[in-house]
């Protein structure tokens, strides 16, 4: 008799994992069916949200290194979608806005996360968000208090 005392697939931080990149992979296919990468829509939805927002700021809010975040807001430049701009109480660093076709784009790409948000949650209550939301925040929490 084979005890396992590990069981990888049981394991809350490898189902939340495999979760969380098969949500990624998802939305990222219905974005890049409008040919925007998911990387692209969430940078357009900080920076609209986010009214000036420097690279720095963005690259925290995305969780992605400053370098990436560079090459990122380039090619969204380059599309039209992103303006940088003098900061004019700091020189070292530019802000960041959207121009009007990033504007419509982030709008038209908000009515498909809107619908992709449906389509996961279809069936839960507001209640199994809430605790769902809860439980994560206190795994968070644990593994603050762990490190």
């Amino acid at each position: 008799m084979v005890i396992i005392m590990f069981d990888l697939d049981d394991c809350i931080a490898f189902i939340t994992c495999r979760s969380a990149r098969k949500l990624a992979d998802c939305l990222e296919k219905r974005l890049n069916y409008h040919n925007i990468t998911r990387s692209q829509w969430i940078a357009l939805y900080y920076i609209k949200n986010n009214n000036m927002i420097t690279q720095k700021q963005l690259s925290d809010k995305m969780s992605l290194k400053e370098p990436s975040v560079v090459r990122l807001v380039d090619k969204m430049e380059i599309l039209g979608w992103v303006n940088r701009v003098n900061n004019e109480s700091d020189k070292r660093t530019k802000l960041l806005t959207l121009t009007s076709n990033g504007q419509k784009i982030e709008t038209e790409m908000q009515a498909i996360a809107e619908k992709f948000k449906s389509d996961v949650l279809n069936g839960l209550s507001q209640q199994d968000l809430d605790n769902f939301k809860s439980t994560l925040s206190k795994m968070l929490e644990n593994i603050d208090s762990a490190s």
